[in-house]
């Protein structure tokens, strides 16, 4: 194996991708990680993308019931808008400025009091790493998106939090003025347990069975099979693989267009007049 800033290369057609800004946290694995089995502590940072040949994983957490024959997703909504609350005076020794100014790395919000794992705006230290944040998308702003880094532990229900981001800011955080908002890791806190409902994203299927709390590789990319309703395919073009609101898939034919969908992918195996497929998916969402 070959380790390098950003990746760790197995020589057999297997790589890890660490999410960006994040080589400085602590790996205590660098094997090439078994999908099939989860982890009761963590071993990778929240996102970190696993290749295997044709197929891509990313690294999750789980918040609730994880079953690898059904879609995974996150029942969570972003942290409420705020406008930028008084920023940090720390300075940064590296760039020589201070929260919120041009060519800074950071950038202080207002944390609301249900984000996080316990729902309340209590935060362990870097519970919002991998989340994305965007920096003024008000009126007659333009918006700067970003990754979230890392940040201290917020003790209090919610409240003020000093964020490091993945670049330095290109435009001044104003206090009050500027509007902020933000989300936590799309693969922090996931459940795939048949009852997403219809107001979910399905970011991927998981490889194994996981529980509350503990961590596991989810697919979003190649060649996987999915729980169907036993009709994929059976008309003629009919390719494309959707979600429906259990976390299963159909072939698009059994759905209503304006209704609307999220497309999983398209099928892989052969089907024919009435006749279903597996269905072998090729799984299109995060390569």
């Amino acid at each position: 194996m070959i380790k390098s800033t950003q990746s760790l290369i197995v020589h057999d057609g297997k790589y890890i991708v660490l999410p960006p800004g994040m080589s400085g946290q602590e790996i205590t694995n660098l094997d090439a990680p078994n999908v099939l089995v989860a982890d009761s502590v963590q071993k990778y940072p929240l996102g970190t993308k696993f290749v295997n040949g044709d197929r891509v994983y990313h690294y999750a957490k789980a918040s609730g019931t994880v079953n690898p024959e059904v879609g995974a997703y996150k029942a969570k909504k972003t942290n409420t808008v705020a406008v930028a609350p008084t920023q940090s005076t720390t300075v940064d020794p590296e760039t020589g400025v201070a929260a919120g100014a041009v060519g800074s790395y950071y950038v202080t919000v207002t944390i609301d009091t249900e984000i996080g794992v316990l729902t309340t705006g209590v935060l362990s230290a870097n519970e919002l790493a991998g989340g994305y944040i965007v920096i003024g998308n008000g009126g007659s702003q333009h918006p700067q998106m970003c990754l979230i880094v890392s940040h201290p532990a917020l003790a209090t229900a919610g409240g003020s939090l000093t964020l490091k981001l993945d670049m330095p800011l290109g435009i001044v955080v104003t206090v009050g003025t500027t509007t902020i908002e933000l989300m936590e890791s799309p693969f922090y806190n996931l459940k795939a347990d048949n009852s997403g409902g219809e107001y979910v994203t399905y970011i991927g299927v998981s490889a194994c069975v996981a529980s509350s709390g503990e961590y596991f590789w989810l697919q979003t990319w190649g060649p996987c099979w999915i729980t169907s309703n036993s009709n994929t395919c059976n008309s003629a073009m009919d390719r494309t693989i959707v979600f429906v609101g259990n976390g299963s898939v159909v072939s698009s034919d059994d759905v209503t267009l304006e209704s609307g969908f999220q497309i999983a992918g398209v099928a892989l195996d052969m089907s024919g007049s009435a006749e279903s497929n597996a269905p072998m998916v090729l799984l299109q969402l995060m390569p």
